[in-house]
């Protein structure tokens, strides 16, 4: 990859000849988020963005597109978005973080895509459903490019936030050619998604799978519009490597729970589907480890975490909220606070008159469980939260001063971006 790669943004060539040179697998996908409450207190080893080396790149879109990952022992991530001809990367001395879960156990057989006309069975459904997303012109006019994917037949799409965020003028461009404005429905930085919607009737759509039965060694196939290459989309192939990933941006927030897929992701891919050997969509691309320090490492954020997110964006609303800040426990014990347990959220900060603060949580609490979901730390807190919907009801289980009691709660709309 250089930076003077030819960036045309176009969708100019046909399903059947992207069926037909399905052979000649490219490469593909991207990601960014940023802190807020119900997210994790920002990283005290956080990266700062590299100073942009190209003019293209406008200040106004500087914040939401150079938000890059910083990964656990590889130095850094790029951010799956084409911007002006750069990478989104950094070149940080690596740094040590631990997964708050192991892998699940392999239960059966591997999910496989048996040979290689599986593949062109697949992209004939998923290909017409995936569409380029091209900001402000595209990055030959200082804008940037991205992917998305169709949900509805009438033209709602699911991307990433970081795709859109800054964004005044949006198309989907569709494998035909097909560019149609959109507008963005609603998106949330904190779990970098985004609804965008189209005009449009009887849209071909995707699937969507459910990612909780995914394992490691299933094969999955990831479509994009890498690079923003000219000729239509870009297709790898490859299988899940690893689950329940946690990587925290130069922002002090972290995506949790993410898939990790040794599927080629490349910047422009950022909010393309990851589908499964059936063609249904079980991750969201949207970042990849820095290529000078890693080989293959993508990650995914999982379709049945983003449920319930996408749900509320399309509809104009944001994901639920709880209403408080949160560190790891390992930090707090670090800073000297008295925390009788070993995993869990550590509660910094209780907003005044969220469901956190009517239902009694206090700043010391750990958070170790809503319902019966375990959160391990900051991170999960947030994106166990946001798997509900505003209005649920929830029991929050916390260890305040050595004893575990539950406090419930009455999920409300988090604020706006």
């Amino acid at each position: 990859m250089t930076d003077d790669a030819t960036t045309d943004t176009t969708f100019a060539e046909s399903v059947e000849d992207v069926v037909d040179d399905v052979d000649e697998i490219a490469e593909i996908d991207g990601v960014d988020g940023v802190d807020e409450v119900d997210a994790p207190a920002p990283a005290p080893s956080s990266a700062a963005p590299p100073t942009p080396s190209s003019p293209g790149l406008r200040a106004g879109r500087r914040t939401g597109l150079r938000t890059a990952l910083l990964a656990g022992l590889i130095g850094g991530l790029v951010g799956a978005v084409v911007a002006s001809g750069l990478f989104l990367a950094f070149d940080d001395d690596p740094v040590t973080t631990t997964a708050g879960r192991s892998s699940t156990p392999i239960v059966r057989p591997s999910d496989r895509v048996a040979r290689t006309g599986d593949i062109a069975s697949i992209l004939r459904t998923a290909v017409p459903a995936v569409v380029a997303i091209v900001d402000d012109g595209g990055p030959d006019s200082g804008g940037a490019a991205g992917t998305g994917f169709v949900i509805s037949p009438d033209g709602v799409i699911v991307s990433n936030n970081h795709v859109v965020e800054g964004a005044t003028n949006i198309q989907a461009v569709f494998a035909d050619g097909t560019s149609l404005p959109a507008k963005v429905l609603g998106r949330n930085a904190a779990s970098d998604l985004a609804v965008l919607k189209v005009e449009g009737t009887n849209l071909p759509t995707l699937a969507l799978g459910n990612s909780n039965d995914v394992q490691v060694g299933d094969d999955v196939v990831a479509i994009g519009n890498a690079l923003a290459l000219s000729g239509g989309l870009s297709v790898t192939r490859g299988i899940i490597s690893g689950l329940h990933r946690e990587v925290p941006t130069n922002t002090g927030a972290v995506l949790e729970d993410l898939l990790q897929t040794d599927a080629a992701i490349n910047p422009g891919n950022s909010g393309g589907p990851l589908v499964d050997a059936q063609g249904r969509v079980i991750a969201i691309n949207t970042a990849i480890a820095n290529p000078s320090t890693a080989q293959n490492v993508g990650f995914a954020i999982p379709i049945s975490n983003a449920g319930a997110i996408i749900d509320q964006l399309r509809n104009g609303r944001q994901p639920a909220f709880l209403g408080v800040r949160s560190e790891n426990v390992g930090a707090a014990k670090a800073a000297g606070r008295s925390v009788a347990v070993d995993r869990g959220a550590y509660v910094t900060t209780v907003v005044s008159g969220s469901p956190a603060d009517v239902g009694g949580l206090r700043t010391g609490d750990v958070v170790v469980r809503i319902d019966d979901k375990p959160v391990d730390s900051a991170a999960q807190l947030g994106s166990v939260v946001r798997q509900y919907r505003p209005g649920d009801k929830v029991t929050v289980v916390v260890n305040r001063d050595g004893t575990e009691l539950s406090v419930e709660a009455t999920l409300s709309e988090g604020p706006t971006n």
